[in-house]
Parts: structure tokens; C-alpha cells; sequence
């Protein structure tokens, strides 16, 4: 009399084997329908525009922004680029000469990068995770200065046009965090670079009885003062007539971006 109890068990365990079978499908396939989401909304919203934070803690006066486009499933082109201003205060380490107060001060960058979102070490599609990228950047920095100088115990002053130019050529290793849908913070961590420096100096007028060469020389080694970089790396060519010093050297970048998806 036993045995309609037994199968009664029976039929009891498989009924809980059928729910708990049906119910790791069903949150199998609702797992697998949220991942499947993540790789369509990236490949909607293919473009991403950024603001740098860092240029804008380094130089208070620069607003540089991103543009980057998803163009293949790995890969995307990035423009970049806005206003800048070198935040320098020149010191010329000379008896008879010296800067007062300064008239113009601007400038600009502009560059681009092409990326490679590694497959291997990211979940999901560009723009999303690991990069490497190839990129190249120009930056222009002008300066106008009041020089004053003494000559026979009377004062003179001329206007001084300072003016960087600077290329960089390199790749880029960085990570770009998505924060939901929309977000994204973008950060360049190491991007060194082969770069060519340029500084000129000119002067408005000629000075009455002082080296003219002497004074832009003094002005362009302040000007490298302010790059680190720079330093033992120059060399001994000095400057030419015209008041230009041009070479090769080496070069950094890097930067954290916020940005917005669409």
C-alpha cells in the first residue's frame, strides 16, 4: 500500500527538477539577453564627445575638448583640440633688461588619434576598455611682453613677441571607463612621444646700444626653463639671427577626459 506514495515522491522531486532546470534557463537567458544589450547600445551610440580635466588643472586658462568615433567594431578615430594658454612668468636673469606687464597671451592645440580597443582585454565593443594608439599633436603658445631696458642710465622699452610651437609624434597607452550608458571617463596613462620644439623671439624695434642677440637668447632659454624636459637635452646650437632655436627631443602625454555618448 506503499507504493502510490513512492511515486508520489517521485513525481514530487521531478517536478522540483523541472522548476529549478526551468529556472536556471530563465536566468541564463535573461543573463545572456543583458550582455547581448551591452555590444547593440555601443554600436548605437558611436559617438563621444569629451572635455579634458587635466589641461584645465595644469593650465587654468584652456578649454580642449575630444571628438571620438566608433568606426569599426574595435576601433576609433579621435579629434581633439581647443584654446590654451602657457601660464608662464619669464625671468630673464639679466642687470639691464626685464619684462613688465604683459599685452597678449594665447594659444591652441590640435591633434588626433586612431585606437585599438584590445579584443582580448575587454568585455565589451569600442569604446570600451583597454587602447593602444598612434597620435600626434601640435601646440602653439604666443606671448606679448613690455621689455624694459637700461642703456647710459636711461630707460627704454620695446615690445617682445614670444612664440612655442611644439609637434609630438608617438603612441598611447590608456583605458576608457563606460559609467552606464552614456558616460565615459577616458584616461591616457602613459604616451610618450618623439617631439620638435620650437621657440622664436622678436623683438618690435631695435635696442639702443645693447646685443639684440644676447636679449632673445636669454628670453628663449626662459622659455625651456618652463619644460622640464628639456633640460641637458638642447644642446649648444643657440639661437639663429632671427631669434629661433628649433630641435628634436622627447616628449609626453597624457590626460583624463569626461564625456558624454550618443
Amino acid at each position: 500500500m506503499k507504493e502510490p506514495v513512492k511515486r508520489k515522491g517521485n513525481s514530487y522531486i521531478k517536478k522540483k527538477a523541472l522548476v529549478a532546470v526551468t529556472c536556471a534557463l530563465l536566468v541564463f537567458s535573461a543573463f545572456a539577453q543583458t550582455n547581448d544589450s551591452i555590444p547593440k547600445t555601443s554600436k548605437d551610440l558611436k559617438n563621444t564627445i569629451k572635455f579634458n580635466i587635466t589641461s584645465k588643472l595644469l593650465y587654468p586658462k584652456s578649454y580642449l575638448f575630444n571628438y571620438e568615433r566608433v568606426i569599426r567594431k574595435n576601433q576609433t578615430i579621435t579629434l581633439f583640440g581647443g584654446y590654451i594658454e602657457l601660464p608662464i612668468n619669464l625671468d630673464l636673469h639679466l642687470t639691464d633688461a626685464w619684462l613688465d606687464k604683459t599685452k597678449d597671451k594665447s594659444g591652441y592645440s590640435i591633434g588626433a588619434d586612431y585606437r585599438f580597443y584590445l579584443p582580448k582585454e575587454n568585455r565589451n565593443n569600442a569604446p570600451h576598455g583597454v587602447y593602444l594608439a598612434p597620435f600626434i599633436s601640435f601646440y602653439h603658445f604666443q606671448l606679448v611682453r613690455d621689455l624694459s631696458y637700461t642703456y647710459d642710465s636711461v630707460l627704454y622699452s620695446a615690445d617682445l613677441k614670444s612664440r612655442v610651437n611644439i609637434l609630438l609624434i608617438g603612441g598611447q597607452l590608456g583605458y576608457q571607463f563606460v559609467l552606464g550608458k552614456r558616460f565615459v571617463i577616458d584616461a591616457v596613462v602613459f604616451g610618450p612621444a618623439v617631439s620638435h620644439f620650437n621657440f622664436n623671439a622678436k623683438l618690435s624695434e631695435g635696442l639702443h646700444g645693447m646685443d639684440t642677440n644676447k636679449i632673445l637668447e636669454a628670453v628663449i632659454d626662459a622659455l625651456k626653463d618652463k619644460f622640464p624636459l628639456l633640460q641637458d637635452l638642447t644642446g649648444d646650437q643657440g639661437i639663429s639671427k632671427t631669434g629661433t632655436e628649433a630641435f628634436w627631443s622627447v616628449g609626453f602625454r597624457y590626460n583624463i577626459s569626461i564625456g558624454f555618448r550618443f
